[in-house]
């Protein structure tokens, strides 16, 4: 019904450049505790969501080829005391 009068495609390449632009800031994307852009596309048109979770993973992978040692650097089970 309103897909017709949304630019899906304009919003995910967007949300994309914006995600990238949080890399070259330094963000890890992959830290659960942030939300990207993309995510919030994802979750707010359900129509867009596999393509933003691919698109997600796409520079997930890009982030950590170019960095492997900060991605997921944020958070670890590994790293909480036990109780």
């Amino acid at each position: 019904m309103y897909e017709e009068f949304i630019d899906f495609e304009g919003i995910l390449k967007l949300a994309f450049q914006h995600t990238e632009e949080l890399i070259e800031l330094g963000f890890d994307i992959s830290d659960p505790c942030g939300v990207t852009e993309i995510e919030w596309i994802a979750n707010k048109y359900p129509e867009l969501t596999k393509r933003c979770n691919n698109a997600l993973m796409e520079l997930i992978k890009k982030q950590a080829a170019a960095n492997p040692a900060f991605v997921g650097a944020g958070y670890s089970d590994n790293d909480l005391d036990s109780f």
